[in-house]
């Protein structure tokens, strides 16, 4: 299992500076092969635009199964905007693999994550 947190800071974030970022931890993700992945997005606050979100369908879903993901819990930010999107580009994705779930607190997902599957 790895977890990934985003910092406040993505706020201020331009779309190819996201996607450098998502890249890094796509090829940590590819090395470590790791079947649960929890997003700490409770400081995410970038707002995934529907282009973007197709970007996250074609470029990164693909790598999910070649790394044998199967479960990616989130957790939930406070701007609604962002959570909107970030649940939106998860939801509306043809190349999911893996089950996903959003929490509130990181015991309900570290939980959710460590169930069988």
């Amino acid at each position: 299992m790895i977890i990934i947190r985003w910092q406040p800071s993505t706020a201020g974030l331009d779309e190819e500076t996201l996607k450098s970022e998502i890249k890094k931890s796509l090829d940590f993700i590819l090395v470590h092969k790791p079947q649960r992945i929890l997003i700490d997005s409770s400081n995410f606050n970038f707002v995934i635009a529907p282009e973007l979100q197709e970007w996250f369908d074609n470029e990164v879903f693909i790598i999910y199964p070649k790394a044998n993901v199967k479960r990616k819990a989130f957790l939930v930010t406070s701007d609604i905007f962002a959570q909107v999107s970030l649940q939106q580009h998860i939801n509306d994705a043809k190349h999911q693999t893996f089950e996903s779930a959003f929490f509130d607190s990181e015991e309900q997902a570290m939980s959710w994550l460590k169930q069988e599957v």
